[in-house]
């Protein structure tokens, strides 16, 4: 077990190299684009014949059941916000994440109820993608994963130290596989879901729905520098919910 945590890393300091001497320029390249579109075009399948419908039957979940687990599975990401506000120097932020999570795990039922946003303490959202970004990594090619869906390399290497210093994956060991995973798998419904129609229409009025998702994409990220404002985008949230469970 212990071989693999360290191959894992050594994966992320390659990936980090690679991304730290890639271009800087204004405009996000596409280098692989057409093995891009090849990728893109197989999980659009996965979407049409699986995701989208599955999504479709958790729709039809009540509006307080849906909202609970939608706020469940935002607390459960506190953890990633918390450790990345650290890493930004960003005090203030690190302590109101904290105090959200504390909060929601006990009076809020473990997540089930955002009692912390009554109190005040406002919702933020921050990944290692945005961290590395602070730090001058230049965010590099644009890439689409199997499954995950569109990236960039900063995005991707983020993805991975989320993953390592995801403080709850070090209290949930392997036994827990199931548990760790499952929030992944019901926030990406919990998205694709909130995202029906705008997905749906997407799909069906792009000339080029390739181009139009990486164009949304790279809009999203670069939003997401300026200001961490839930509603920036309602895609944000479908482009990340294989990430760590975040909102």
């Amino acid at each position: 077990m212990k071989r693999n945590k360290y191959s894992f890393i050594k994966f992320f300091l390659l990936l980090l190299f690679l991304s730290a001497n890639f271009h800087t320029n204004a405009e996000t390249q596409d280098p692989l684009e057409p093995t891009n579109r090849a990728i893109h075009e197989f999980n659009d399948k996965v979407d049409q014949f699986i995701l989208r419908p599955v999504s479709l039957g958790y729709s039809y979940l009540p509006n307080p059941l849906e909202k609970g687990i939608s706020n469940a599975l935002r607390n459960i990401g506190e953890p990633i916000n918390f450790t990345n506000y650290i890493f930004q120097g960003d005090i203030e932020s690190s302590l109101n994440t904290l105090g959200r999570f504390v909060i929601n795990s006990t009076i809020g039922f473990f997540g089930l109820f955002d009692v912390a946003d009554k109190m005040g303490l406002k919702k933020n959202y921050t990944d290692f993608g945005y961290t590395l970004e602070i730090w001058g990594v230049p965010e590099g090619d644009y890439l689409v994963i199997p499954f995950f869906g569109p990236r960039t390399t900063r995005h991707l290497v983020g993805n991975v130290l989320d993953l390592i210093t995801n403080p709850l994956n070090y209290y949930l060991q392997d036994e827990y596989i199931l548990v760790r995973s499952s929030p992944t798998l019901l926030y990406a419904l919990s998205s694709r879901s909130s995202n029906m129609e705008t997905i749906d229409n997407l799909r069906e009025t792009s000339i080029d729905y390739y181009s139009s998702l990486k164009s949304i994409y790279t809009q999203n990220r670069k939003s997401f520098s300026i200001s961490e404002d839930d509603d920036i985008n309602e895609m944000g949230d479908f482009f990340d919910s294989f990430n760590e469970i975040q909102d």
